[in-house]
């Protein structure tokens, strides 16, 4: 598990929102291609966000999940409606942190194996992961990814930048 130490948290950020939180405050629409990490799930019709760090796994949050069944991911979407260069894939695998506390949260971190590897093309490829050791001092800006709406209106891709010590901008109260 030395994939889910501390550099993570500032490069893969996911969002996970239920029906009833599904705003994006102080978020802007994602130009197609722009994140082509960024993952969409759905579990038996809750949405979570996740990150692709290679061709077959996805770095998501551990809450999301209580089994396999019912998991679909999208990648290379902007939009649920209409994205042309979306791919779906089922799951076959998920592993959830041996640490995690459902309680306090802590540890929220998952790997999702999807049942397929997928091609990467300009929409979907890996994000980029800090290396082993980096630092993230008070003051760094750091983008946060999901979906949700701006608006009243479709559920849309978008995108806000925010400061290291602004993390409870992520409260799901505020989400």
């Amino acid at each position: 598990f030395s994939l889910f130490s501390s550099q993570i948290q500032l490069t893969a950020f996911t969002l996970a929102l239920s029906q009833a939180e599904t705003r994006i405050v102080g978020g802007q629409a994602a130009a197609a291609g722009s994140w082509p990490w960024q993952a969409r799930l759905t579990i038996r019709g809750a949405l979570c966000g996740g990150s692709l760090i290679n061709s077959q796994w996805i770095l998501s949050a551990a809450h999301c999940f209580s089994s396999t069944s019912n998991v679909v991911v999208y990648l290379g979407e902007t939009s649920i409606d209409n994205s042309p260069n979306s791919v779906s894939k089922t799951v076959s695998q998920i592993i959830v942190h041996p640490n995690y506390n459902s309680q306090s949260q802590d540890n929220d971190v998952s790997l999702v194996k999807l049942s397929s590897s997928v091609t990467f093309n300009n929409y979907i490829s890996p994000v980029c992961l800090a290396a082993a050791g980096s630092d993230f001092p008070g003051g760094t800006t750091a983008w946060v990814t999901g979906f949700g709406t701006l608006s009243s209106g479709a559920l849309i891709f978008s995108v806000i930048l925010i400061n290291h010590e602004n993390l409870d901008i992520c409260n799901p109260s505020r989400v």
